[in-house]
């Protein structure tokens, strides 16, 4: 059984939006996340998602906190989906009523070069669990465009905050975070091994897209057409075309890629992007 506590970062909300749309952007990421995050309910996890009502008076437009800023969302849709996963103690429950951490202790996280004091927010909470529960999995979920930007060493799209609980530096905690769905999926995958994002090369089913480098949606975007029963996805930055190759699994698994013509084969990729060029095939178009 994995146990999984997800906290949402409030202290990621320092008013760096400059506009009520960027916000709403902001929330849409969210929902994405947690549609995920509701999802893994299906998943052999144990699962707790946590928030706190300070996040209400976060700041998220200079001078314009978030209480405000949501209560003009025009979008119906939007504001009570938002309103479902992050006010609705059914989905998150406060951390505050089951605190463990103790306000007489000091934790601090670094912003830049600088460490600032975070002390009663969900950093520290996760972070004193993170030290208490070793076999827990803790995660928390940032707001776009945070401070909260550095990379993680081992897990793509997924971001490292790190704390330092009373004042000992040689004791610092690395927290994971992400941003983004994408991150999410990776944290999921590399670091809980959840089956639906990993691939087992004793398969003998060809990999589904989620279970490929095509679920990075910052990279790539599904297109209308589909090749031999799969999907076709065009890559953002050079417009190649992907897709899985329907007829291969198992260690033999992989994607053909083909320039945006759709007429010149580049080569065939492993399942996390890498391009093997030296496989380009002439006779293979789309």
């Amino acid at each position: 059984m994995i146990k999984i506590e997800i906290f949402i970062n409030e202290v990621s909300l320092k008013g760096q939006y400059s506009t009520q749309k960027e916000f709403e952007d902001a929330l849409i990421i969210i929902k994405s996340i947690f549609e995920l995050i509701n999802s893994l309910k299906k998943e052999n996890i144990e699962q707790k998602n946590y928030y706190t009502d300070v996040l209400w008076d976060s700041h998220v437009i200079k001078d314009v906190i978030f209480k405000e800023s949501f209560n003009k969302i025009k979008r119906k849709d939007l504001k009570i989906a938002i309103r479902n996963i992050i006010f609705n103690k059914v989905n998150l429950k406060d951390w505050q009523e089951e605190r463990i951490h103790s306000e007489e202790d000091n934790f601090d996280y670094l912003d830049g070069e600088d460490y600032k004091d975070a002390a009663n927010t969900s950093l520290a909470e996760a972070t004193e669990r993170q030290l208490i529960n070793v076999d827990s999995k803790y995660l928390l979920i940032n707001f776009i465009d945070s401070c909260f930007q550095c990379q993680h060493q081992e897990i793509i799209g997924c971001n490292s905050i790190s704390i330092v609980k009373n004042n000992d530096i040689e004791n610092l905690i690395q927290l994971d975070s992400i941003d983004k769905k994408v991150g999410l999926e990776n944290w999921l995958e590399t670091s809980c091994q959840l089956s639906q994002f990993n691939y087992d090369e004793s398969c003998t089913n060809p990999p589904n897209d989620k279970q490929t480098i095509l679920r990075d949606t910052n990279r790539f975007e599904s297109t209308q057409k589909q090749h031999d029963g799969r999907k076709i996805y065009k890559e953002k930055e050079t417009g190649y075309i992907w897709y899985v190759d329907n007829l291969h699994y198992g260690k033999s698994a992989h994607l053909e890629v083909f320039d945006k013509t759709g007429k010149n084969h580049i080569g065939e990729s492993d399942l996390e992007g890498k391009i093997d060029r030296a496989k380009s095939d002439k006779n293979k178009s789309v």
